[in-house]
């Protein structure tokens, strides 16, 4: 019984599942040039600011959204911002060139002109900066004339980000420590470095690590799933669905309860969309490959293999298996077992304790999260984790970031939910057969 279902009908539903799968990893590369889109082309910020050049000097156009409806702003070319101890923010009133104030309309927009003057833009140009600034500022009431040095800053304040904005660091984390990586760059620039190391994952993550991906599907039409499994895109593509839905369920059922999961403080759209992109690469270095690879390396430094032992960081489970016996490989498999624990539980305490704005049920959800991702970095290395955070932060968020695309949105979430369903039985189905394989011998 147990070899005629997972023969010719189990083969049929792995071709099923297999077309389903490329359908979702289609749309994950679609994402890819709808980020390029709005990083380039249509930047995705609240403050959307373009310079026009002509007879009398330049003529700069704002477009604002998400400030504080039916309100004076300023808008404001290369001001200077400061911020004190507590994170208040103020602006140096002598600093750069204010162009003219503006009233919100009742849904907190700002579409307007303002002239630019031969002699201002001279100054502009000539003022050392290769990049400047456009921000619309409010100006909290009570604080002072326009002479009085510092003004403090109103919540909605907001600057033009663009693909030339510059950033001078970038945070990384080991567990739960931070340091800051000072790095000079622009946006434009970082999103094309980061896509390009997501590209490469994605093609070696196509290749093995058993089969490439088109053997493991030709494979399943015999074999059945199970084959899909022999390589590393397609087990990240069915597991992904499971880890976004069994988190979503922990989160409703915790906030039925009264638990409070929080929620990202609002930022900047472009600025979030870097969040997005670069958060999968930094996390998995500080929450997967320093607790649970570490382990591993250490393992096989005891051993003397000192070179596996760092690849080990790459792929843990394909260097213990080779170095390992199989009593040895037992023994270690339990280690790993309480890394890949730990550092679930401090990939969900960091939610909360980095002061990301979440609230104490997020520790759950996340936690739950991070055993997914630290059992796919064991069993099929640093590729599959963190493609399986990509497709978490920025696939699932990149089609929110415009209205038009909102329906495409809603359409990939509605398919995540029915992979979700399809790869949760197919997890459990390939649990039961391997569970009564062991008990009765068979391999």
């Amino acid at each position: 019984m147990e070899k005629s279902y997972f023969t010719k009908t189990n083969s049929y539903a792995g071709v099923i599942l297999s077309v389903a799968l490329l359908l979702l990893l289609a749309a994950e590369f679609a994402s890819f040039a709808v980020g390029a889109y709005f990083v380039y082309d249509k930047p995705a910020s609240n403050v959307i600011a373009e310079t026009f050049h002509n007879q009398s000097g330049a003529l700069l156009t704002v477009n604002a959204t998400s400030l504080q409806d039916s309100a004076k702003r300023t808008v404001w070319i290369d001001p200077s911002i400061t911020t004190n101890s507590s994170g208040t923010p103020f602006v140096d009133i002598s600093s750069g060139f204010i162009l003219g104030n503006v009233t919100t309309n009742s849904t907190g927009g700002i579409s307007a002109s303002f002239p630019i003057s031969s002699p201002t833009l001279s100054s502009i140009e000539t003022d050392g900066q290769s990049v400047h600034t456009v921000w619309v500022l409010g100006l909290v009431s009570g604080q002072g004339s326009l002479s009085g040095g510092l003004r403090e800053l109103t919540n909605d304040s907001e600057q033009n980000y663009t693909a030339s904005t510059r950033g001078s660091g970038i945070i990384l984390f080991v567990t739960l420590i931070t340091f800051e990586v000072p790095i000079n760059f622009n946006l434009g620039q970082l999103f094309l470095v980061l896509w390009t190391i997501y590209l490469i994952l994605f093609a070696i993550a196509m290749n093995g690590p058993v089969r490439n991906i088109w053997s493991a599907i030709k494979a399943s039409t015999k074999r059945g799933i199970d084959a899909l499994f022999d390589n590393s895109m397609l087990a990240t593509l069915i597991v992904f669905p499971v880890v976004v839905w069994v988190t979503v369920g922990i989160s409703l059922l915790e906030q039925a309860g009264g638990v409070s999961t929080g929620s990202l403080p609002p930022a900047d759209p472009l600025l979030e969309f870097v969040e997005l992109a670069i958060a999968p690469l930094r996390e998995e270095l500080g929450f997967r490959v320093i607790p649970i690879g570490v382990v591993a390396m250490l393992m096989l430094f005891s051993t003397g293999k000192v070179r596996d032992g760092l690849l080990a960081l790459w792929h843990p489970s394909r260097y213990l298996k080779k170095n390992d016996s199989p009593e040895q490989y037992r023994r270690h498999l339990t280690t790993v077992y309480v890394a890949i624990a730990l550092s679930a539980i401090l990939f969900g305490l960091a939610h909360v304790l980095l002061g990301a704005g979440w609230g104490p049920g997020k520790i759950l959800s996340a936690a739950v999260a991070g055993v997914g991702l630290g059992g796919l970095y064991y069993l099929y290395g640093f590729p599959a984790t963190v493609l399986l955070h990509w497709a978490i932060d920025y696939f699932l968020s990149v089609f929110d970031l415009n209205p038009s695309l909102q329906t495409a949105g809603d359409w990939i979430t509605l398919y995540t939910l029915a992979l979700s369903v399809a790869g949760s039985l197919v997890l459990i189905l390939l649990a039961v057969k391997r569970f009564r394989n062991k008990q009765f011998g068979l391999s």
